[in-house]
């Protein structure tokens, strides 16, 4: 039976002074209250305001998936910012190298330093260092903040011992969370839009904090790169997701919460350009904004109102640890005010605002003993009362009932997440195993909250289908998350034009190379005149998303100047122009006709006039014959995993050996050399030649006889 029917009303309270008279003895005075309100009734109304009936958590979870679906239609549609992450590629368990991870999140900052070894051996070593930020950077310049921050990361790199190992050639690479709000651009930038939890750093708000980072390490000799920035939320679930692959949630419950997902980009109508080549990004949804049909106290409305935010992130005030402890202050506050729970004064001690943590109420809840010692000292220590058997039970089904509240709101969160992921996957999320991976210190250390949270998921997606949602926790999964999105994004491949500058060459098929006018090329006699009709195609170019170029052969002559700024100029047409849209457009006095694979675009240009579907399926049986040769068409394929050329299907490709060695230089050169003999067979030039597969693989095989 709980306290609280038990408890009867006060009728009237003896003052006992604390302060002996001049005899020594204490005054004793009484006094009758007629206003004074019975602690039992206290505690009733605020297990009536905390409760969480099925309605309730069915309500939280549905109104969660509707709010998550506006806030994706368009910026601002709900409370959820549902914020894009740029992050399309989770961790496959194949990533090799050292890499690094920044965790930038509040008054400590943390470096670490992973060194990963594939499918086989996957983590061979961590390391890391956490230090404090002084105080005085907190409140200083941009500069001086992350001239720190590099300083720091030199001297933490300097210490790499010899289970680290990096390539000859490479550039060390960081994935870098911050946890302060900030508008993400790309996978690798982010503006801040504002300093939280106690910074006020200037010169920074507006500027993208990539940028000032990469900045700070140039300022300070330091050779590293941010390849990837991060929230910690979605570096929990990239860590998670390395170990395995039914991670597709990811939750945080500490101090703060936030929770993210792997979405469908064609679930993203307010995502413009592109869609990724996986199809699926990670979706940021920042659910403490969300606040539809959560069950408020007295005691929250209060809090709330003398918050920095007064009206805002109502889920975060209600289920994560900064607010538990609070709440639950207040409340006995209220029931020392008013019912005179710890004598006829509220404790001095008891009064002060965030005075006692979640952390103190939790401990509470783990004591077991028969007279709950340990919760009369920390009520000792927190309040600076002596306390009763009978008031210590009080304080328990305080904590209770707001930590049920907590639990089972956080548990109906993430129900609201899954449920949308099962209505837009039709039926693919409930019947498998889906993995929610879970982190941070209220979770991990806080059994009765785990348990709460875990009973509001059973009871709303029932005994069966519960079965398949996991709910685990990934310790300290963001720090080697954010490592492993830096290795996922490598950006190392940008180091390889400089060793095939030779290979990936254009070549021109004019009589003389004076012409920078695309259109126009030189005769013998030096005089200009116009491209015959019979030249049709005027280049070929395969770009990645970035704008490299991975292969480009030129039909007409043009200066090395011009051909940059031609491939900057078709890259700029093609890579932001909506898929909803034709696959060609008119560049110059001429047209793109262009067809994306994986990373990759595959561009020509021909005349305005030109039949585009003819231009369009030789795109593709270029494709497939490179499709022939490799295992996949990819980037990577292209540029470093030349390994990956399948000898069973006619051409033996060179061996696999050390990406930064010089003979595995040489292999990839014969690699591209190898491609742009494929690309002749067919197209000569810029004259379609021969569009018959077969026989272009048969031809390739002729060639390699003659080896």
């Amino acid at each position: 039976m709980s306290v609280a029917a038990t408890t009867s009303p006060a009728v009237g309270t003896l003052y006992v002074s604390r302060f002996p008279t001049s005899r020594g003895m204490p005054r004793v005075t009484m006094a009758l209250r007629s206003n004074v309100v019975s602690v039992g009734s206290i505690l009733t109304k605020l297990q009536q305001d905390c409760a969480t009936p099925f309605p309730v958590i069915r309500h939280v979870a549905d109104s969660m998936t509707a709010d998550m679906r506006a806030g994706l239609a368009v910026d601002g549609g709900s409370n959820l910012k549902m914020i894009l992450s740029y992050v399309d590629s989770l961790p496959s368990g194949n990533e090799k190298g050292l890499f690094y991870a920044l965790d930038l999140g509040g008054t400590n900052f943390r470096a670490l330093r992973v060194q990963l070894g594939g499918k086989e051996d996957r983590v061979v070593a961590t390391e890391f260092e956490q230090l404090s930020i002084p105080q005085e950077l907190m409140f200083g310049t941009s500069e001086e903040l992350f001239d720190f921050i590099a300083s720091t990361l030199a001297g933490f790199a300097e210490k790499e011992s010899e289970k680290f190992h990096l390539p000859h050639g490479r550039q060390r690479e960081i994935g870098f969370t911050f946890s302060f709000p900030v508008k993400q651009t790309s996978i690798d930038s982010g503006i801040l839009m504002k300093w939280t939890k106690g910074f006020a750093v200037s010169g920074t708000a507006g500027r993208d904090v990539v940028a000032c980072l990469n900045e700070a390490m140039e300022r300070q000799g330091v050779d590293m790169r941010v390849s990837a920035l991060v929230n910690d939320t979605v570096g929990t679930l990239a860590g998670a997701r390395y170990w395995d692959d039914d991670v597709l949630v990811a939750v945080i419950l500490g101090t703060g919460t936030n929770a993210c997902y792997v979405e469908r980009t064609d679930c993203i109508p307010k995502l413009q350009g592109p869609k990724s080549s996986s199809g699926r990004t990670i979706i940021n949804t920042e659910w403490g904004a969300f606040s539809d049909g959560i069950p408020l106290t007295v005691f929250d409305r209060d809090m709330d109102a003398a918050s920095i935010n007064p009206g805002e992130q109502i889920f975060e005030k209600t289920i994560s640890g900064m607010y538990l402890g609070e709440i639950a202050r207040r409340a006995l506050v209220t029931m020392a005010e008013e019912g005179s729970l710890f004598g006829m004064a509220v404790p001095n001690k008891l009064s002060t605002p965030f005075a006692l943590r979640t952390p103190d109420i939790c401990a509470m809840q783990q004591d077991n003993s028969d007279d709950l010692q340990a919760v009369g000292s920390i009520l000792h220590n927190v309040a600076g009362v002596e306390s009763s058997l009978s008031e210590r039970r009080i304080v328990l089904e305080v904590c209770d009932a707001i930590v049920r509240r907590g639990g089972r709101l956080a548990g109906a969160g993430i129900v609201g997440i899954l449920q949308k992921m099962e209505q837009d996957s039709k039926g693919t999320i409930f019947n498998k195993r889906t993995v929610v991976a879970m982190d941070g210190g209220l979770y991990e250390h806080y059994p009765q909250y785990r348990s709460y949270l875990q009973d509001a998921v059973t009871e709303l997606l029932g005994s069966e289908t519960s079965k398949n949602i996991v709910i685990e926790h990934s310790k300290d999964g963001s720090g080697i998350g954010a490592a492993l999105l830096a290795a996922t994004n490598s950006k190392s491949e940008t180091l390889i034009p400089t060793l095939c500058v030779d290979i990936t060459i254009a070549v021109d098929y004019s009589y003389e190379h004076n012409s920078t006018k695309l259109g126009n090329i030189s005769t013998e006699k030096g005089k200009n005149r116009q491209i015959s009709d019979d030249l049709s195609i005027r280049f070929i170019l395969l770009q990645n998303r970035q704008g490299k170029t991975r292969l480009a052969k030129y039909y007409v002559p043009l200066e090395d100047s011009e051909k940059h700024k031609v491939e900057y100029e078709v890259h700029r047409l093609v890579v932001n122009r909506d898929p909803k849209f034709t696959n060609f457009v008119e560049f110059r006095t001429h047209k793109v006709i262009y067809r994306r694979y994986a990373g990759l675009f595959f561009a020509l240009c021909v005349d305005i006039t030109d039949n585009e579907l003819a231009y369009l399926e030789c795109i593709h049986l270029f494709v497939e014959i490179l499709d022939h040769f490799f295992s996949n068409v990819c980037e990577l394929d292209l540029v470093f995993n030349f390994h990956k050329i399948n000898p069973s299907k006619g051409i033996h490709g060179p061996r696999r050996g050390s990406d930064d060695s010089p003979h595995a230089r040489c292999l990839l050169a014969c690699v591209l050399f190898m491609v742009y003999l494929i690309l002749d067979e067919f197209i000569l030039a810029g004259e379609l030649q021969e569009t018959s597969k077969r026989a272009i693989i048969e031809r390739m095989g002729e060639l390699e006889k003659l080896e």
